[in-house]
């Protein structure tokens, strides 16, 4: 988001609290004169809770981003400007990202940074072979939260389970998708992700959500709805043209 357009959004809702606080002291004036003395010092409280939330917010952030800046880690001698890690070999360089992004979730654990972390940390297990690793800290960040984040987490979990040939998981678990999308995960792309979990299982029910899908005007899931009709034709589709 935007700094100015968060500082806008900050400053109407500090406008709005004030207001509201301004209407409240007005209707309990005698109480305000009898305990006024509380009322400042409650009003010293708010101040420095909203002060200190925004400080951590604001830490928690740059932690997730300097965690992001192991995945540019510079592998060898000569480093360019710029550059703050710097790693012999690539495995020191998985190991330090996975180390950082762990690290981060571990100290912002129940915030959104916190579950970004650990899905960034996830999906680093799996890319570098650590599967057991990576199902488990997704499943942490499914069952976490932030909605968004572990939408983001149910799906990478199907794709797992396709993979490994785990089917009935990934059908329940698209499944929940389905009933609940978000706004990082649309309804749409669990329909897909459910589509091509059925397709041998329930072929009828995924060749009428794919018919459904391919006649969306949304090119990616259209393209994706045709690939998967063209396997259960067991017809190699060509590539459709990006628009």
């Amino acid at each position: 988001m935007d700094k100015q357009l968060r500082q806008t959004i900050k400053h109407d809702k500090l406008q709005e609290a004030a207001a509201h606080g301004v209407e409240y002291l007005g209707g309990h004036i005698a109480a305000v004169k009898k305990y006024g003395g509380i009322a400042a010092a409650v009003v010293v409280l708010v101040a420095a809770v909203w002060g200190f939330l925004g400080y951590r917010a604001r830490q928690r952030q740059a932690d997730l981003r300097e965690a992001t800046l192991w995945l540019d880690a510079f592998i060898g001698d000569n480093a360019p400007p710029g550059v703050k890690h710097v790693v012999k070999t690539q495995q020191e360089k998985d190991e330090s990202a996975l180390k950082a992004f762990t690290e981060v979730a571990n100290r912002n654990s129940g915030s959104t940074e916190g579950s970004v972390a650990r899905f960034f940390a996830a999906t680093h297990a799996c890319d570098t072979g650590k599967i057991q690793q990576c199902e488990t800290a997704m499943r942490d960040v499914m069952n976490g939260s932030d909605a968004g984040v572990a939408s983001l987490a149910k799906l990478s979990l199907i794709t797992l389970y396709q993979s490994q040939g785990k089917l009935p998981e990934a059908e329940t678990l698209a499944r929940q998708l389905v009933e609940k999308p978000t706004l990082l995960v649309s309804k749409e792309q669990a329909q897909i992700a459910l589509a091509e979990s059925i397709l041998k299982s329930k072929p009828q029910e995924a060749r009428l959500l794919l018919e459904t899908l391919q006649a969306t005007d949304r090119p990616p899931v259209t393209r994706a709805a045709v690939r998967l009709l063209g396997e259960m034709m067991g017809v190699a589709m060509p590539n459709m043209p990006r628009r």
